[in-house]
């Protein structure tokens, strides 16, 4: 029944374990954008079984990427009590609420190849809808790579100014990398404000950098703000 009335109502199917399928459905999704339409994806590609927000797929980015369109996060909470996993009809009575995130917009990912600025814009839209949600994630979320390197958009996350001087640039820019890790659990270099060279009173030299550092958005649980484990998509039900 679902295969005709989804449809019908202007969904668009998608055969995860088809990739040509796949490709095709993306297409007219793509094709939608570009005309100025909305899309909503789920970007976990299915309703989560053990309440864990899991890692995206990248199909969401790659539309973003490919048409210039911003992502939107939408964090859902409250479709488990409505319609548990397993059951056919919603109850008729509960409460859905829905979040809506700030913009994350293609342009703030310029660095490295496709498949890099797809990895890290999906991990962006997921932190966003995690943050919403307050949902724990699962352990497909970890990554080998330093969070310094990771890049990240700054519609997820806060910016903070980090200054520091030094006998050298090098020596400047290492301090901020360690004072900033020291300070955050997930601290990204966000870019460089200003580089300052002054002569000292004994001749020497002093090398200043002002540099912006983006860290996770912090959450109000209730107990005061604390850190949460965290970038035209839907997701996050809980």
């Amino acid at each position: 029944k679902t295969r005709h009335a989804f449809p019908a109502l202007g969904m668009v199917p998608i055969q995860r374990d088809l990739a040509r399928a796949s490709m095709a459905a993306l297409t007219t999704a793509g094709n939608l954008l570009k005309a100025g339409e909305l899309v909503g994806i789920y970007p976990e590609g299915t309703r989560s079984r053990d309440e864990l927000l899991h890692r995206g797929h990248s199909g969401v980015a790659h539309l973003a990427l490919t048409t210039g369109a911003p992502v939107v996060p939408v964090g859902l909470i409250g479709t488990r009590e409505v319609q548990p996993i397993g059951q056919g009809v919603p109850k008729p009575t509960g409460r859905v609420r829905v979040r809506f995130g700030e913009p994350i917009w293609p342009d703030a990912y310029k660095s490295g190849g496709n498949r890099r600025r797809r990895t890290h814009m999906t991990e962006d839209v997921m932190a966003s809808i995690a943050t919403m949600t307050n949902q724990d994630r699962s352990n497909d979320f970890t990554s080998g790579e330093p969070p310094l390197i990771r890049g990240g958009s700054e519609s997820v996350y806060q910016v903070h100014r980090f200054t520091s001087g030094a006998s050298g640039w090098a020596d400047a820019a290492t301090s901020i990398v360690a004072d900033a890790c020291n300070s955050y659990d997930d601290a990204r270099i966000g870019g460089v404000r200003s580089m300052r060279c002054r002569v000292l009173p004994d001749g020497g030299m002093r090398f200043e950098i002002d540099m912006a550092v983006s860290t996770r958005f912090r959450v109000d649980d209730g107990d005061g703000p604390s850190e949460q484990p965290t970038t035209t998509s839907s997701g996050g039900q809980r």
